[in-house]
């Protein structure tokens, strides 16, 4: 792999990574290099810095900035002695990061030192304090590893209502319930603690208790020394409210939060705090830009630029539904996510396609120990971290534009505030994505911060092995260390779906092509293809010259239907409870219906390989990407 000179580069296999680990005598530390960055002007602003695009760097260098970089830069921001004093006094920890041109890393820390926490089911309602949250942003020069800029903000506390009695009274019960659970009691019990409660309760399934049947609710709980997280399992396939079917505590939402890395950490003499700029907020990551919330620039609908017009709609459950046209003449219909499958505790997977690994029966029951359907809808939360990022043209690729958005619980409004105060678990986080270009270039990119329920299963292949462990996951992704969490081999991974109502220049219905690698063929009914080398599937107009080719990476899996109006996406899952219940995966509507000529959708799968991963959930992003090209228009 050859890097740019810009970006660290990874150490081969077999050659070991530095660590910074504590020690009992102390603490191993960084090298802070001092200095003004050469990536500014000399006003102290940044003209050239930009978010990094697709073609700015090529796949597995952007997947080594979001490992390899970002959990340097949050090494570098924390080295500041004045960032480590706010961090180590932490006991909730939240960090986002955002790659920039001109050699640049956008980074932050935000959490705050304490917690209080009123009110409680007698009175029907739990709010939340985060006490003096504080938010550091740094400019991190990836040439020299130093801060190019820094902002330390002023205490602030940040409330939210965590929960609130409603008129039917479900949540109350379900309350109820689970602290009568003497595994519960034992946590809770003389504590204060906040609810984290589902928003989707029908698209969770353990390995015992088929889809819909699972309710996962998490309580945050204040133990003193630190704030776990109580995970309880409500089994309502015979009962609404549930009976408690399991009860885990987890003392981390992530597996190194960066309140725990500072502690790893000796800081360097001087502060740079005043000596170089502080950050504008337009180079402040997107996750914390505004008040430690999301960044929301909602776009005008419909919009032109570089030859595109986007139309938008974020009502639905699918995410950011797009429309899309390029020079006049139709591209997609719609293009969205209606889910991200998140799966914990699989087994080993031995080459099958990711229907048979997660669904090995044919039904829903799930292979492993737990599987969201994470959807993404304005009601889950979303869409928060919503924009369009500009490229401009230049001499060695076209222009071209980014359509950001983002779902987690309560992405979008003040809900979303536990969150990004550090109390995180259980929260998916996607931010989901498509590049237009210029040239005609489409690029659906998913990027998955974690943690999910990471955490729960970190033990099954780190158990008694400390977060920087010199592990060589690459090696063998799936092994398992003394691990006692799960009985399966795959702590999580995870796949996005992209659903495409293709229209070539038509919408009349097109014409299908595949290739193995060798040759093309013309399917003539429904199909499920599992990227290999050369593999590509390609969709024309069959009266013109309009086609949208789709090259399948290693492992990218396609899935092609004839389009049909009982099937999602055409049907809102959320709104039509027998299509939610019923769909498990895309790859369940494949039939014998013909497709040439016909309208289709076709569904892209991308994986998350996240044991892969050189660092835990906290400290690393899992990005992955697809790539489309037009030609004919």
């Amino acid at each position: 792999m050859v890097l740019d000179s810009n970006v660290n580069r990874p150490h081969p296999r077999g050659v070991s990574r530095r660590r910074f680990v504590a020690t009992a005598a102390g603490s191993a530390g960084l090298l802070a290099i001092g200095g003004i960055s050469s990536a500014q002007d000399d006003g102290g602003e940044f003209p050239d810095a930009r978010l990094v695009s697709t073609r700015d760097f090529d796949a597995e260098i952007i997947h080594t900035l979001y490992t390899y970089r970002k959990r340097r830069a949050l090494e570098v921001l924390l080295s500041d002695p004045e960032v480590h004093a706010v961090a180590e006094d932490m006991r909730s920890s939240y960090e986002a990061y955002d790659p920039y041109t001109n050699s640049l890393d956008a980074v932050s820390v935000q959490g705050s030192p304490d917690v209080e926490i009123e009110g409680g089911l007698d009175e029907g309602v739990v709010d939340v304090t985060a006490v003096d949250r504080r938010i550091a942003y740094g400019l991190v020069d990836r040439r020299t590893d130093s801060l190019a800029a820094l902002t330390i903000t002023d205490p602030q506390d940040v409330s939210w209502r965590a929960w609130e009695a409603d008129d039917a009274g479900l949540e109350e019960a379900r309350l109820r319930r689970i602290l009568e659970d003497a595994r519960v009691q034992e946590y809770a019990d003389g504590n204060d603690w906040f609810p984290s409660l589902p928003v989707a309760e029908s698209i969770t399934a353990t390995g015992e208790i088929e889809r819909g049947g699972v309710i996962p609710i998490v309580l945050f709980v204040d133990e003193g020394e630190a704030i776990t997280a109580v995970v309880v399992d409500l089994d309502v396939r015979n009962d609404d409210v549930g009976d408690v079917s399991d009860v885990t505590r987890v003392e981390r939402f992530v597996e190194v939060p960066p309140h725990e890395l500072a502690a790893t950490i000796v800081p360097a003499d001087d502060t740079v705090l005043g000596t170089v700029p502080s950050v504008p907020l337009e180079r402040r990551p997107w996750y914390t830009a505004v008040d430690g919330g999301h960044r929301i620039e909602d776009p005008p609908e419909p919009f032109d630029r570089d030859g595109w017009r986007i139309g938008w709609d974020d009502s639905g459950a699918h995410g950011v539904e797009i429309a899309a046209e390029f020079r006049e003449r139709p591209v997609f219909a719609s293009l969205e996510s209606p889910v991200t499958f998140s799966g914990y505790g699989l087994p080993e997977r031995d080459g099958e396609n990711t229907l048979e690994w997660f669904f090995p029966d044919g039904e829903s029951a799930f292979s492993g120990d737990v599987l969201v359907w994470d959807v993404h809808s304005v009601g889950v939360g979303g869409p928060g971290l919503l924009g369009t990022v500009t490229y401009p043209g230049g001499a060695d690729r076209p222009a071209g534009f980014r359509f950001r958005a983002h779902y987690q619980t309560g992405a979008r409004g003040a809900e979303g505030r536990d969150h990004r105060s550090g109390y995180r678990f259980g929260q998916s986080s996607h931010e989901l994505a498509t590049e237009f270009w210029e040239d005609g270039t489409v690029v659906p990119i998913w990027r998955r911060q974690g943690p999910g329920f990471g955490t729960e299963y970190a033990a099954t292949i780190a158990d008694g092995v400390s977060a920087d462990a010199e592990t060589d996951v690459e090696a063998d992704p799936g092994a398992v260390v003394d691990g006692d969490a799960s009985e399966n081999g795959v702590p999580h991974h995870s796949i996005a779906t992209v659903a495409m109502d293709v229209t070539p220049g038509t919408t009349d219905g097109v014409a299908i092509e595949r290739s193995d690698g060798a040759e093309w063929t013309t399917p003539e009914t429904e199909f499920y293809l599992v990227g290999e080398p050369g593999t590509a599937v390609r969709f024309s107009n069959p009266e013109g010259p309009e086609t949208i080719g789709v090259p399948l990476e290693d492992g990218m899996e396609v899935v092609v239907v004839r389009r049909s109006a009982g099937e999602i996406p055409g049907a809102q899952r959320l709104e039509n409870r027998e299509i939610e219940t019923a769909f498990v995966h895309p790859a369940q509507y494949i039939g014998d219906e013909p497709i040439q000529g016909e309208r289709v959708v076709a569904w892209l799968l991308l994986e998350a390989a996240t044991a892969r991963l050189p660092h835990p959930t906290g400290t690393t992003s899992f990005e992955t990407q697809a790539t489309m090209r037009l030609s004919g228009y």
